[in-house]
């Protein structure tokens, strides 16, 4: 069994490149860098390194593996507000130009990134599968228009994933996009009052990184689009008192109000469950 993890020197993939090798997988990492680190790999893992997989740039010839794990992407919602072009050209074109070099080297499994950014702000709640769409930012429109063009693979097994707010260890909590978990722990660990814009009743379904790699190897070889979150509903200003009673309010900004994932598709099809609540993994790093 072999894998290659785009991305696999980031947030995610560092922690799938790690559940793939307790699994028995060989592993190929292929990162720019440009949020990944080598810090976050295992000693022996020597990654390509490619510079955009959108870009004209050829993809390396010879490597041969049976699975994909596609997590390389930019995941900037406001940078894609300014530069469209090129989240449509990273996003969707580079998956499908991946998709296929990657047939050429024997890859019959494919599992890809998405984001639950595809439902936009919608308030039907719990969102499943079949909610329905409404990307609202040109990241998330790439993303839909990438799951569109996965699914045209119909003889290769292509999960696609649409992840809810992914949170735990290695995360950034500085440059593009970052994660208000971050940010709040960064805070208070630098002594500063956790910022919170709005009144904070904002909602979000935060689900643990290591309960995501878990997802992405279970969904190996299946075919399907999956919700993978907690199916849990967090106010973000409770997450910030569970940080510090030490909290500043700042001006409001336009985001989706609420979010929350049903994931009983994904516990059917993978016997998948979250394992980890987030108010005790607070707990467990203060």
């Amino acid at each position: 069994m072999r894998a290659l993890v785009t991305g696999g020197a980031g947030f995610i993939g560092s922690h799938v490149v790690d559940y793939l090798l307790d699994k028995g997988y060989d592993v190929i990492v292929m990162d720019n860098f440009s949020t990944g680190s080598m810090d976050n790999l295992p000693d022996g893992i020597e990654p390509i390194i490619i510079h955009t997989i959108g870009s004209n740039d050829p993809l390396p010839e010879g490597l041969k593996f049976d699975t994909l794990v596609h997590l390389a992407a930019p995941v900037s919602v406001e940078e894609s507000l300014t530069d469209a072009k090129r989240y449509f050209t990273e996003i969707a074109y580079g998956t499908d130009k991946l998709m296929k070099w990657a047939i050429c080297c024997g890859c019959e499994n494919f599992v890809l990134a998405s984001t639950a950014a595809v439902y936009g702000d919608n308030e039907e709640l719990p969102l499943n599968e079949e909610s329905l769409v409404y990307p609202q930012s040109p990241y998330a429109s790439a993303k839909l228009l990438m799951e569109d063009m996965a699914r045209s693979y119909k003889e290769h097994n292509v999960m696609i994933l649409r992840f809810f707010n992914v949170y735990g260890e290695r995360q950034r909590n500085t440059g593009g996009y970052v994660s208000a978990i971050p940010i709040f722990k960064a805070q208070v660990e630098n002594g500063h009052p956790v910022t919170v814009t709005g009144d904070g009743e904002q909602t979000r379904d935060f689900v643990y990184v290591k309960d995501v790699a878990a997802a992405i190897y279970k969904s190996i070889g299946s075919h399907a689009i999956l919700n993978i979150g907690s199916g849990k509903e967090y106010k973000v200003i409770d997450i910030a008192k569970a940080f510090s009673d030490n909290i500043k309010f700042i001006a409001e900004r336009n985001e989706i109000k609420r979010s929350k994932a049903d994931v009983y598709a994904a516990y059917f099809w993978l016997s998948w469950e979250p394992e980890t609540d987030l108010f005790n993994w607070i707990k467990s790093i203060k």
